[in-house]
């Protein structure tokens, strides 16, 4: 399932989208697993600029994809396209692409009980439906070594990056990807 993040909406309004990043947070915290990264908190705080990008007219289009069991959101992830934070994206990341066929995926979550089921959702929806809008190319950074795998099968490395945490105690191993649709 799919929504698309209008001006009307605020961050309340889609909020419950976030309940596989809690879920993470907390499966961390309660099995001594915390890395120093809060996704929560760092997803909270991009979704609030492009909610603001978006009421600003600024031409960024977020899309929701989401997945339900029981009416219990399962598994998220962002699409963010448009002319705006994606442009910045590019620039950061030393990419080199024309915005309008391009979208970058973010904050990719799937409930512990539910792993394994994420390369056929987001190859048969999410990545279907991104090319049917017109997207070409899909980039996704990630520094979750559960991830990178999945990735390496959908795409290709692209580049690399190293970030800090959040109380700058430990660096943080990442890479951006390009899969092309």
């Amino acid at each position: 399932m799919k929504i698309r993040l209008t001006k009307d909406m605020s961050f309340n309004d889609i909020n419950k989208y976030l309940y596989p990043v809690k879920e993470y947070i907390k499966e961390k915290t309660d099995n001594n697993m915390y890395d120093d990264w809060n996704e929560l908190e760092h997803t909270s705080s991009w979704l609030k600029e492009v909610i603001k990008s978006i009421n600003e007219n600024n031409k960024d289009i977020l899309d929701i994809y989401y997945i339900e069991d029981n009416e219990t959101i399962i598994g998220v992830v962002f699409s963010l396209s448009g002319n705006n934070i994606i442009s910045n994206f590019l620039n950061q990341n030393n990419i080199t692409e024309s915005t309008n066929e391009v979208a970058q995926l973010t904050c990719f979550h799937i409930l512990k009980n539910y792993r394994g089921i994420g390369r056929k959702w987001l190859e048969n929806e999410v990545l279907k439906d991104l090319h049917s809008q017109g997207i070409k190319t899909v980039f996704i950074k990630s520094s979750h070594n559960k991830a990178i795998g999945l990735y390496d099968k959908l795409g290709t490395k692209i580049g690399n990056y190293i970030g800090l945490s959040d109380h700058k105690l430990y660096q943080r191993y990442g890479y951006i990807y390009k899969i092309d649709l």
